[in-house]
């Protein structure tokens, strides 16, 4: 019959066992020819993995306490340092190649103007229905829309902002009413990308 390796491979289950050899090769070691000097051998390379691995666990849990401690630092201080960039951006001898020197500018966001896709999402709100999209680093999107007894999709409305609501009254008055919207992204008012995939909801 085919086993397994016996020794395991995630560092506490390989403590685990060579514990359990170093403390149960004593009472077993002579019955399958173990003198006591080999024994005591055998012991004594157990314990030196285990130390090994105590000495390793005892660094790793101070530099995860260390990594904590920087990312905390960092957070902190760069919060006051951001607020110190935007004053200088605003003030009125800032240039573009000051901000260049000082590397505050970000790189420029370039958006895949074949691929890019929104992704929308709709909740019942009193008003109406509520539509949010991702804008992807577009500058807005059109929402369209099919509802009721429609049978294709019309243009709703152009948003520059990730959040809208569509507040008209459902047709011929009726209390419930099955609406589908979708959204394409705009750059330069020109529709770019992937129209998103249409959601269904009841208003």
């Amino acid at each position: 019959m085919k086993h397994k390796p016996y020794f395991p491979t995630v560092i506490a289950e390989k403590r685990a066992w060579l514990l359990n050899y170093q403390g149960k090769i004593e009472s077993n070691g002579a019955a399958v020819g173990l003198d006591t000097t080999q024994i005591t051998a055998e012991q004594t390379s157990c314990q030196v993995m285990i130390d090994e691995i105590d000495a390793a666990d005892k660094i790793i849990i101070a530099a995860t306490a260390k990594v904590a401690e920087r990312d905390l630092l960092i957070k902190t201080e760069m919060t006051a340092l951001r607020a110190g960039v935007a004053t200088k951006k605003s003030n009125k001898g800032y240039t573009a190649t000051i901000g260049e020197a000082l590397d505050i500018i970000g790189s420029e966001v370039v958006v895949d103007t074949m691929n890019v896709k929104t992704v929308i999402k709709l909740a019942t709100v009193p008003q109406g229905v509520d539509i949010k999209i991702t804008l992807e680093n577009c500058e807005g999107g059109n929402i369209y829309s099919m509802r009721g007894t429609e049978k294709d999709f019309t243009f709703l409305k152009h948003i520059t902002h990730p959040h809208t609501i569509d507040t008209r009254p459902n047709l011929d008055g009726a209390t419930s009413e099955k609406r589908q919207y979708y959204a394409t992204l705009v750059i330069n008012d020109e529709e770019v990308g992937i129209a998103s995939a249409p959601e269904t909801i009841h208003n």
